[in-house]
């Protein structure tokens, strides 16, 4: 169940549309633009969940490098906002199509933590889980 103000539950939901947009796009730039200096990433495919903002940024150059194209649809569910802190899950579906041919579709869940500086909302971290690929 979403908890909070609506304005900063749709602030959120805003964030995560520009973190898809970021990386359907594979702008590490605008996508960084979504991170907290305290950042935190992390995925199945890393030995360990990568730490600060500028280390995130360039794993995802890393990851990214050898993609031609995605698609990335992402949706917030069950935020909770505290004041300046949220956490909630985000649902997405991932169409990526690599430089070398083929798709992988991946269907995940990421565990997000939020927090809010200067009246904007940012991820502190987001840790994926997948639910399903093919």
């Amino acid at each position: 169940m979403n908890t909070g103000p609506v304005e900063d539950r749709l602030a959120i939901r805003e964030l995560v549309e520009e973190f898809a947009a970021g990386a359907m796009r594979i702008d590490a730039d605008a996508w960084g633009e979504t991170w907290a200096e305290e950042a935190v990433w992390g995925l199945p495919s890393m030995d360990k969940p990568v730490e600060g903002k500028q280390n995130v940024i360039e794993a995802f150059r890393e990851k990214l490098a050898y993609v031609e194209f995605m698609s990335m649809i992402s949706f917030p569910a069950e935020l909770v906002v505290e004041g300046d802190r949220a956490h909630g899950k985000c649902y997405c579906r991932e169409l990526i199509f690599p430089k070398a041919g083929g798709q992988v579709v991946v269907v995940g869940c990421f565990d997000d933590q939020y927090v809010k500086r200067d009246g904007r909302w940012y991820f502190t971290s987001r840790i994926y889980e997948v639910m399903g690929k093919g």
